[in-house]
């Protein structure tokens, strides 16, 4: 039987057409979910919700000559169809492919799948494979902080949104959160909660709607900054994001007037961005990079502001290399918008582990513990006990501190998991190893751009 990966794998070795028709790396999902959308809205009995003259046969049973022309009408007719999700998908496609040949190499392999055995392991997952594959092989594209999925289930594990819920994350990107807050609720036989997003760019936009419909849930992915939005007159009950880790310089004097304390720095702004739009008793998990846990200034500010009126209860510090990017630290804030923070427990996931990357995975084991010692309550106030690897924190400790969150300073030469010298070190040849590699296959790629410009000029010669 062929499993999701098998046809992942196929489907991805597809681009190999797509990289002859010169689209890169950051394209080649983008064509494929067009296609696979009109493919699998055949395959799942959701054709009637696509125009009757722009459905998967007029593909697949049209000539060479006569099928890019087709698909170029069918792309505009789709962009304004009646189904709101479906004209959202579409909205100012177009295709990079030139070729009918091409175009028709890509819809056979497309309909040689066995898509009814592809089916009893769900689409969704053949579809997230794909995103996955992408953000891999796009170290520096869209992909570039693609949330591993194993943190993305342990997030919403422990969270544990209901079909009470109303679910958001500011920075769907291409809707992890959502889809696993979705399907989580979905496996206890109950209804998905209030699925809401918030994405930039719309290429992604519209990979976030197909991986919810994919996976047999609907939610609305707003195309846009949130950082622009005012904070929800009502709030959210569940907050799940990993905000892009932008640069400094980069916001707007409109963003900062709707944030509590103006900022150059992109993720204290979707920090606040969070907590202004929590619900009364809500909770959120939100990923940020270290610096904002132990930096000076407004850093210091936001969260003395965020211990103050939140619940910090929880904190995860992630090993690095586990993102498709160079060594950013980064970790997990856990909280809730029901009182002061009385208490802050750390669990650290960094010291003492091997390197994380193409090679070694994150895998759904390594944060079996984590999950085991957050408990079973949503807001983390289930009893704990320490141990090396959690550690807990009052809030007189942390005042003492400075309001640092980060775990560093609680690591003593007795108390501390591994080498904390050695771990660092591994983390620094690990990334000098990462960004060596991506260099690498950089150059690899221009070299195979310019064997195929001057494979062209020298036919070219020849032929004249």
């Amino acid at each position: 039987m062929q499993d999701a990966s098998d046809v992942t794998r196929k489907l991805w070795a597809l681009c190999g057409v797509l990289r002859n028709e010169g689209v890169t790396y950051h394209e080649y999902l983008n064509e494929l979910t067009y296609l696979l959308f009109l493919k699998l809205a055949h395959e799942l009995d959701m054709e009637s919700r696509i125009p009757q003259d722009c459905r998967w046969a007029q593909l697949s049973e049209s000539g060479a000559d006569a099928l890019l022309a087709q698909y170029n009408r069918m792309l505009e007719t789709l962009g304004t169809a009646d189904d709101e999700i479906v004209a959202t998908i579409f909205a100012d496609s177009k295709t990079g492919i030139s070729s009918g040949e091409s175009l028709r190499q890509l819809v056979q392999g497309i309909d040689d799948i066995d898509w009814y055995r592809a089916r009893q392991n769900g689409l969704g997952d053949v579809y997230e494979g794909l995103i996955q594959k992408n953000a891999q092989e796009s170290r520096y594209g869209a992909g570039q902080y693609f949330t591993p999925r194993p943190v993305v289930e342990a997030l919403v594990h422990v969270t544990a949104p209901t079909e009470d819920d109303m679910v958001y994350d500011p920075a769907a990107g291409t809707g992890g959160f959502l889809v696993a807050a979705g399907l989580g609720t979905k496996s206890s036989n109950s209804a998905s909660p209030q699925l809401v997003g918030v994405e930039l760019v719309r290429d992604v936009q519209r990979m976030a709607l197909m991986n919810l419909l994919l996976h047999g849930l609907e939610g609305k992915i707003l195309l846009g900054d949130a950082l622009h939005q005012d904070a929800s007159a009502t709030g959210y009950s569940v907050c799940l994001t990993n905000p892009p880790f932008g640069a400094k310089g980069s916001l707007t004097v409109e963003q900062n007037e709707r944030l509590q304390f103006p900022t150059s720095n992109k993720q204290l702004a979707f920090l606040q961005h969070v907590y202004q739009n929590l619900a009364e008793n809500g909770r959120a998990a939100i990923v940020v990079p270290d610096n904002v846990l132990f930096e000076g200034g407004t850093a210091a500010t936001v969260r003395s502001e965020l211990l103050n009126n939140y619940r910090v209860h929880t904190i995860l510090s992630l090993p690095t290399g586990i993102f498709y990017a160079t060594g950013v630290k980064t970790s997990v804030l856990f909280f809730c918008a029901d009182g002061p923070t009385e208490e802050t427990w750390f669990y650290d996931l960094r010291s003492g582990q091997s390197s994380f990357g193409k090679r070694r995975q994150l895998l759904a084991a390594d944060l079996s513990d984590f999950v085991s010692l957050y408990g079973a309550d949503a807001r983390g106030r289930s009893p704990r006990k320490e141990t090396p690897r959690f550690k807990r924190l009052t809030r007189k400790g942390l005042s003492g501190n400075g309001d640092r969150l980060d775990f560093g300073f609680m690591k003593t030469s007795e108390g501390s998991v591994g080498s904390s010298s050695i771990a660092d070190l591994f983390d620094d040849t690990r990334r000098l190893r990462e960004e060596l590699d991506s260099a690498m296959s950089g150059v690899s790629e221009i070299e195979k751009i310019l064997t195929r410009h001057f494979q062209d000029r020298e036919g070219e010669a020849l032929g004249k």
